[in-house]
C-alpha cells in the first residue's frame, strides 16, 4: 500500500503545476509557524502572564488566538477582494510577506520582566495582525491549488494540500521539542528562523509566478456584494463553519492540548509528550497519501460523516481513562484520534469547493473557515483546559468535543452533495 501510495503522490506531481507545487511549499512554512506558537505555549506563559498559576498562564496564551473573531474576518475579507480584482496569485504574495514579517516580529517581543504589560499586549496585536495575513493565505490557496483539475484531480490535490501542512507541523514540533528538552532560553530563535524562511519562499514563490498571465482587472466587487452573497448562501457558509471547527478539533487535541494537559494528570512530563509529538505527526503525515489513495473514489460526503460519528463515540470513554494512565495508552488516544482527522481532512477542502459554484467561492469558504477557526476552531485548547479547570472532572473536555463532533456529522449529512 505504501508503495501504491508513493506511486500515487508521484502521479499527483505530475499532473500540478510548478505554481501548485510553490502553494504546497508555502503552506508548510504557514503551517508550521502557526504550531510553532502552539508548542511553545508552556514556555511563553511564564514569560508573558508571570504570577499566575501554570494552568492559567497556559490558558491565557492559548486564548489570544481569540483576537481570530475580529482578524480573520478583516484578512478574508481584505485579501478576497484583492483576489476578486488582481487575481488570487497576487493576494497570495501580499498574505505571504504578511506572514513573514509578524512570524518575526513575535520573537522580538521584551518579556514581561522588562516593559510590563507592553509584552502581552505586544503580543496580543502582532497575533492579530498574523492571523489576518494567515487567513487571507490559506482561505485562497486551499481553493486554487483545485482550480482547472476534475474531480479525481482535485481530491489528490485536496489531499496533498493536507500533507504539506502536516510536514510543517512536524517541522514545527520537532524544533519545538528540541529547545524544550536543551535551551527553552532560545525560543525566539523559532520564529525568527521560520520568518526568514518566509521571506525566500516568498522569492521562490515570485519566481513561480514568472509565465503567468496576469488576471484582467474584474469589476470591483463591493462589501455590500461580498456580505449578500454570503447571506445567500449562509447556510452552506455555516457548514463550512462547523466543519472547520472540528478539523480543528482533530489536531488541536493530539498535538497541542495533550501536550500540556497530559503532565497535569500523570506523571508523565511534556518533554516526554513533546519527543512522541514529533514522531505522532509524521505517522499522521505518512498516513495521508495512503488514506487519500484509499477513500478518492467514495464519497467525501460519506467519509467524512464516518469518521466525525465513529469519533464522537469514543472520545468520552478514551478521556475517561487518562488519569494516571501509562505513556502507551496515551500513546494510542493521542493516535486514534489523529487517524480519524486524517481520514476526516483529506476530502474536507474538496468538500467546501463543491458547496460553491459562484465567483465569490473564495470569500465564502474563507469566511465559513473563519467563522469556525475563530469562534470555536483556535481557542478549542484554553475552552477545554478551562472546562477541566473549573469542574475538576476530565470528560467534561470530551463532552464538549463529542457535542462538536455530532453537530458536524449533522451538518455534512444535510448538506446537498
Amino acid at each position: 500500500m505504501m508503495i501504491l501510495a508513493m506511486i500515487e503522490g508521484k502521479k499527483t506531481l505530475i499532473f500540478m503545476k510548478k505554481i501548485d507545487v510553490s502553494i504546497l511549499l508555502l503552506n508548510v512554512i504557514e503551517k508550521g509557524d502557526i504550531a510553532l506558537y502552539g508548542f511553545l505555549a508552556p514556555i511563553m506563559g511564564p514569560i508573558f502572564f508571570p504570577g499566575y498559576d501554570l494552568v492559567e498562564q497556559l490558558i491565557f496564551v492559548y486564548a489570544i488566538s481569540a483576537t481570530s473573531l475580529v482578524s480573520r474576518p478583516c484578512g478574508v475579507f481584505l485579501f478576497a477582494m484583492l483576489a476578486h480584482y488582481y487575481g488570487p496569485l497576487q493576494a497570495l504574495l501580499y498574505a505571504v510577506i504578511g506572514v513573514a514579517c509578524t512570524t518575526m516580529m513575535i520573537g522580538c517581543i521584551p518579556c514581561y520582566e522588562i516593559v510590563g504589560w507592553a509584552a502581552p499586549v505586544s503580543l496580543i496585536i502582532i497575533r492579530f495582525l498574523r492571523d489576518a495575513c494567515s487567513a487571507g493565505e490559506s482561505s485562497i490557496a486551499k481553493l486554487y491549488i483545485m482550480e482547472g483539475k476534475d474531480n479525481h484531480n482535485a481530491v489528490r490535490a485536496s489531499y496533498w494540500y493536507q500533507c504539506s501542512s502536516m510536514i510543517g507541523i512536524i517541522i514545527a514540533s520537532y524544533s519545538s521539542t528540541i529547545i524544550i528538552t536543551t535551551y527553552p532560553q532560545a525560543w525566539r530563535g523559532c520564529f525568527f528562523v521560520a520568518g526568514l524562511i518566509a521571506l525566500v519562499a516568498y522569492y521562490l514563490r515570485l519566481a513561480a509566478y514568472n509565465g503567468i498571465a496576469p488576471v484582467k482587472k474584474r469589476e470591483k466587487n463591493t462589501i455590500y456584494a461580498q456580505l449578500n452573497s454570503a447571506w445567500q448562501e449562509k447556510a452552506s457558509v455555516l457548514r463550512v463553519a462547523i466543519v472547520t471547527i472540528f478539523s480543528h478539533i482533530t489536531y488541536a487535541i493530539p498535538f497541542v492540548l495533550m501536550n500540556s494537559f497530559v503532565p497535569l494528570i500523570t506523571d508523565i512530563s511534556l518533554a516526554t509528550m513533546m519527543q512522541y509529538n514529533t514522531f505522532l505527526l509524521l505517522c499522521d503525515m505518512l498516513m495521508i497519501p495512503c488514506v487519500g489513495y484509499c477513500i478518492y473514489r467514495y464519497s467525501a460526503r460519506g467519509i467524512m460523516m464516518f469518521s466525525s460519528v465513529l469519533l464522537a463515540g469514543t472520545i468520552v470513554p478514551l478521556f475517561y481513562f487518562l488519569p494516571g494512565a501509562s505513556l502507551q495508552y496515551i500513546v494510542f488516544v493521542r493516535a486514534w484520534i489523529g487517524f480519524l482527522g486524517v481520514i476526516f481532512l483529506c476530502p474536507l477542502h474538496f468538500w467546501c469547493k463543491q458547496l460553491f459554484h459562484t465567483s465569490s467561492s473564495y470569500f465564502l469558504v474563507g469566511i465559513g473557515s473563519m467563522v469556525g477557526a475563530a469562534t470555536l476552531g483556535r481557542i478549542t485548547t484554553p475552552v477545554c483546559l478551562w472546562l477541566w479547570y473549573a469542574t475538576g472532572w476530565v470528560c467534561a473536555p470530551a463532552f464538549y468535543m463529542a457535542c462538536i463532533m455530532m453537530l458536524t456529522a449533522w451538518v455534512i449529512k444535510s448538506s446537498k452533495q
